[in-house]
């Protein structure tokens, strides 16, 4: 799935990189194949993926109109 960019601020930076390095979360959003509709939330994708490692990860991310600002991402 191709984004125009992804988006880091103070905020989702450390919440997001509690379980998942910035680099393996930007891998992993890089190299899906798809992005799924979050269930409770209509702003927000579900991307279930690899890192360039082989690690299989999933990210919640906010869908804006040109980024996905990452939210959290666990090893699956």
């Amino acid at each position: 799935m191709i984004f125009d960019r992804i988006e880091w601020d103070e905020h989702n930076l450390d919440h997001a990189t509690r379980r998942l390095t910035a680099a393996e979360i930007e891998q992993a959003i890089l190299n899906a194949p798809r992005m799924r509709k979050h269930l409770s939330d209509p702003d927000r994708g579900r991307i279930e993926s690899v890192t360039d490692g082989g690690k299989s990860v999933v990210v919640i991310v906010q869908i804006l109109h040109d980024a996905v600002p990452p939210i959290t991402g666990w090893e699956a």
